[in-house]
């Protein structure tokens, strides 16, 4: 097994790359993005499962031991910021069903980053390019990000911070790196993944725990016109837990999530809910 780190706070660490990585020429592999506070992973458990269960779904074996060690070899000590772990199916022959070596790589890259929450209020715009629920890209957290990569550049050309992007028949699906909740009143409401949602680590932990703070929740399929019809709506991600959208489709939206989701947020980061 091939092992690689990197901390921007430690920029020696820079590891040799095999340039036949079928992680590099293919985009064969899946990865897992963490936020960690004061040197420590929020919801750890949660993303290592994860990851190990992506990485199996494409045929590749690791353990989340491995990647705990290789975790932690990557942050520095009280550390915090954003932490990236990547799984390829490791060097290999030419072609997709090329021949590999059988020993996967793993690679870990620390990085500091703001640590604002909640974070300011995006618009978020529609993407032309839609979501294939039945992709495992859609579905795992695979190296193939280009649909992402595409709609966010698209979004940001039409004057938005984010891309929405829907399923192929028309319903929401997902931002371009986060998940999508709309509010009504108390209720929050997200896209199924039958609809083309990736099954966010913080979006399944608000499914899980949302009902403890006084909210209702529910995944359910949302038109263009419900999900504009909403009290407001929010994104989540590991990194920006929630994050409040200020514009959609023609319409400003009140920016100021609730209190008892932002408490939510801040005993998660807090450690209140660490594994």
């Amino acid at each position: 097994m091939i092992r690689l780190r990197q901390s921007v706070s430690q920029p020696e660490n820079v590891q040799p790359f095999d340039l036949t990585d079928r992680g590099l020429l293919l985009a064969d592999g899946a990865f897992d993005t963490s936020r960690v506070v004061s040197g420590r992973i929020i919801l750890k458990r949660a993303h290592m499962a994860r990851l190990v269960r992506d990485a199996a779904a494409l045929g590749i074996s690791i353990t989340s031991p491995e990647l705990a060690t290789l975790a932690a070899e990557a942050i520095p000590a009280g550390g915090s910021g954003a932490l990236r772990l990547t799984v390829t199916r490791g060097p290999g022959a030419r072609g997709l069903a090329g021949e590999t070596s059988g020993a996967p790589t793993l690679m870990a890259r620390f990085s500091s980053i703001e640590s604002t929450y909640p974070m300011a209020p995006v618009s978020l715009g529609i993407s032309s390019i839609r979501r294939n629920p039945t992709s495992p890209t859609a579905r795992h957290k695979t190296l193939s990000y280009t649909d992402n990569i595409v709609a966010l550049r698209e979004a940001i050309v039409a004057g938005h911070n984010e891309a929405l992007l829907l399923s192929p028949e028309g319903q929401v699906a997902c931002a371009s790196s986060a998940n999508v909740f709309a509010r009504f009143g108390d209720r929050l409401v997200t896209p199924p993944v039958s609809d083309g949602a990736m099954p966010g680590i913080i979006r399944n932990w608000l499914l899980e725990v949302a009902a403890g703070a006084g909210f209702q929740v529910a995944e359910e399929s949302l038109s263009l016109e419900r999900f504009a019809q909403a009290d407001g709506i929010f994104l989540t991600n590991s990194l920006r837990i929630f994050q409040s959208v200020s514009s959609f489709s023609g319409r400003e939206f009140e920016t100021e999530l609730p209190p008892a989701l932002i408490q939510l947020g801040q005993a998660l980061l807090e450690g209140s809910f660490d594994d």
